[in-house]
């Protein structure tokens, strides 16, 4: 439901504050603890998980590169961030069907926040069923856990794991599907269990 801004206009609830406030505290927990599944779908009205990530991490300080053309010129003014080439930026989005052709910021000895942070669109995200079986290990997970993902290309994993393979240079992740956002920072031990060519769901 839209709702009104302080000037009383009707905007997607993504844009305020508010919800902001609560899906930056949601973003939080899920880079907390990998492998947990947040759902963000009271809050998207008709817009895409990762344009409401974006709308809550993003500001006027930051640079985003769009690697995959998901975003319309309309959400630029209101994102306020910076477009980018790809190798500078604070933020990189990708489809992830698309294998990355790229090497993003990985930080420094002196300072590893400098690192590029990737939103990466994903088909579905779920505890049983994807193509892709994942085992999360690191701090943040109790013991180890388990995750599928559909949707995205094999070589995302690889890269990941060799991006992070000096911490504490590497680069932090987030999943989304349509609703659903999940966190792997660079700390996280991501193992591919099983690749199933049906999505898992025989």
């Amino acid at each position: 439901m839209l709702k009104q801004d302080l000037l009383g206009a009707y905007v997607n609830p993504i844009w305020l504050a508010d919800t902001q406030q609560a899906l930056f505290k949601s973003l939080m927990q899920v880079l907390s603890r990998p492998g947990r599944l947040d759902n963000w779908a009271e809050w998207l009205e008709n817009s895409p998980a990762y344009l409401a990530v974006l709308a809550t991490l993003l500001d006027g300080e930051v640079s985003l590169a769009d690697v995959s053309g998901l975003l319309t010129e309309s959400n630029w003014p209101l994102l306020q961030a910076h477009k980018s080439a790809v190798e500078q930026a604070n933020y990189i989005l990708c489809d992830a069907t698309k294998a990355p052709t790229f090497l993003p910021k990985l930080g420094t000895l002196s300072s590893p926040d400098f690192a590029a942070t990737l939103i990466l669109k994903v088909s579905s995200l779920d505890k049983m069923q994807g193509n892709i079986r994942l085992k999360l290990t690191g701090p943040g997970v109790n013991g180890e856990t388990e995750i599928c993902v559909s949707g995205i290309d094999q070589a995302w994993l690889d890269q990941r794991n060799e991006w992070c393979s000096a911490f504490p240079l590497g680069i932090d992740c987030i999943l989304v599907d349509d609703t659903q956002i999940l966190g792997l920072p660079r700390t996280t031990k991501v193992e591919i269990l099983e690749v199933r060519d049906n999505g898992g769901l025989n």
